[in-house]
């Protein structure tokens, strides 16, 4: 792929935080919150948000009482986040893909809200795997939120407007050769915009597969933010927990 990775590109973009302003924060603090009375992870543990944005989880994180460090690979969303940084939440800037400064140091790693599959290359996904089992402490947990392609795909709504801050978002969605893509037109201030948002559509084995080379062995599997049992056709997530052997 020539130039940059679209998310490189998109992520940095304020627009991208303007479409997806109405994502709902009080949902994400139960569901991590919940999760943590599944996990029972000490207080004072060493967890780190992998692909975090602009920090809202990590934050959520280190007020559940946690030693918090949190990477993106924007560069934007670190600098939005620092600002947040306290002596147990730090952010840097990383890419999935490469070894974590910190080796067998975490108790718990997190990768939340389809931060996941942006990749051309699905070698890289692997690279992703060994990047959070590297950081990970034997036994520490690895938590990967994604979407479930089989309900996804079933439900996929084909276009929509959705106007934000007086923008009017033209959406189109469709998959193709095991891609789900979303095309994003708009214009403001007399300027077209467009973007392309591309994820793979990994399977739920391929997951397990990726995590299993990477020396991580599969604890748990959920199917939505209450934590539901997994649902193949109805569960609109995949909520993988693994442990390092």
């Amino acid at each position: 792929m020539e130039g940059k990775e679209w998310f490189s590109t998109w992520f940095d973009s304020p627009y991208y935080h303007i479409l997806y302003e109405q994502r709902d924060e009080d949902e994400a603090a139960a569901f991590i919150t919940s999760l943590q009375n599944k996990l029972a992870l000490t207080p004072g543990a060493r967890v780190l948000d992998a692909a975090c944005g602009k920090g809202r989880h990590a934050i959520t994180l280190e007020q559940l009482g946690f030693s918090v460090d949190a990477f993106d690979l924007s560069t934007a969303n670190i600098e939005s986040a620092t600002v947040f940084e306290n002596k147990n939440l730090l952010f840097f800037v990383h890419d999935l893909r490469e070894p974590l400064p910190l080796q067998n140091q975490y108790d718990a790693i997190f990768n939340f809200f389809t931060s996941f599959g942006y990749f051309d290359d699905q070698r890289d996904n692997q690279k992703a795997f060994d990047t959070f089992s590297g950081g990970l402490k034997i036994g520490g947990l690895l938590v990967v939120d994604f979407f479930n392609p089989t309900y996804v795909l079933s439900n996929l709504v084909p276009s929509e407007i959705v106007e934000c801050q007086g923008i009017s978002f033209r959406i189109k969605r469709w998959s193709e050769e095991g891609y789900l893509y979303k095309s994003i037109e708009f214009t403001d201030q007399g300027k077209e915009y467009s973007f392309l948002e591309k994820v793979e559509l990994v399977a739920k084995n391929d997951f397990i597969s990726y995590a299993a080379k990477s020396g991580l062995s599969l604890v748990d599997l959920k199917g939505d933010y209450n934590l539901s049992e997994f649902d193949e056709l109805e569960s609109p997530r995949m909520i993988f927990i693994w442990a390092k052997k």
